[in-house]
């Protein structure tokens, strides 16, 4: 038989962009497939319109990595295909592409990394990339592309461990999926807009990333406990800088080329031995 996608659309108040992402699911989704909008506990109208487009609701905590585990406990069939709500456009359904990429495989996940030119980045180069190559080398990162994608297939067999409650669910996916012995690959899907919300929240989602990435350390010791203070201060540094970052639109090549040189620091020592 043929393998079974679960296209789960996670959100909170996201009911202007949520048809379009509705759209993509529904276009991707085959005979024996299921699409869900998983509502982060979304004050707006957004489980209505899901359940207006013929979308069956599933209620979820607040945070995005509690919503995504949510999903990931309750789906019964082979894959589940994550979808960020806040989906703008993409030159090709990306859902669509990532079942391609992935039925008929022995993927335990496939990451959609895909290019937006006008995302001006500032957490994978400054502080995912680093913290990786330093902690986890064995990952691809695939720094070209974007690797905290949030559109992403997860065979629902694969033991991918708890996931963490917030923003750092795909640092997560990505190193606990390689460590766990899976077989992981990136597919790149092309151009994708989603809504930068004005790059408010991106402090926020660095802190949960990092946070993540040093808990991921520290479990499978890579780095001693009584070290993660270091390793903290170093992360705050880089923080501290892009919360200085210019609005939208704003010359932000100054800002960029200062953000690679305090990435660049000297890191705190890793204790433990990392594999080649």
């Amino acid at each position: 038989m043929p393998d079974r996608f679960t296209f789960a659309i996670v959100g909170h108040n996201e009911e202007l962009s949520l048809p379009y992402a509705v759209a993509m699911a529904q276009g991707a989704a085959q005979p024996g497939d299921s699409v869900w909008f998983v509502d982060s506990a979304s004050t707006d109208g957004s489980a209505g319109v899901a359940r207006s487009l013929g979308v069956d609701v599933v209620d979820a905590p607040l945070g995005k990595g509690r919503a995504m585990q949510v999903a990931f406990d309750r789906c019964h069939d082979e894959f589940v295909c994550f979808i960020d709500a806040d989906y703008g456009e993409s030159a090709v359904n990306i859902p669509r592409k990532l079942r391609q990429a992935t039925a008929g495989s022995d993927h335990d996940m496939v990451v959609g990394a895909f290019t937006e030119p006008a995302r001006r980045r500032t957490l994978t180069p400054g502080l995912y990339l680093p913290l990786v190559h330093a902690l986890f080398p064995e990952i691809d990162t695939a720094a070209h592309l974007v690797p905290l994608s949030g559109f992403r297939v997860l065979r629902t067999s694969f033991p991918f461990g708890r996931f963490p409650p917030r923003y750092g669910v795909e640092a997560h996916l990505n190193i606990q999926g390689v460590l766990a012995g899976g077989r992981v690959t990136v597919s790149p899907v092309g151009y994708f807009r989603g809504d930068l919300r004005n790059y408010r929240n991106v402090v926020e989602v660095g802190r949960d990333v990092t946070a993540t990435i040093l808990d991921l350390a520290i479990d499978h010791q890579r780095i001693d406990r009584v070290d993660r203070p270091a390793w903290q201060a170093w992360i705050d540094a880089v923080l501290d800088h892009i919360s200085s970052q210019p609005p939208v639109g704003a010359d932000d090549a100054e800002f960029l080329h200062t953000l690679l040189e305090v990435a660049s620091r000297q890191m705190p020592v890793v204790r433990t031995p990392l594999p080649h």
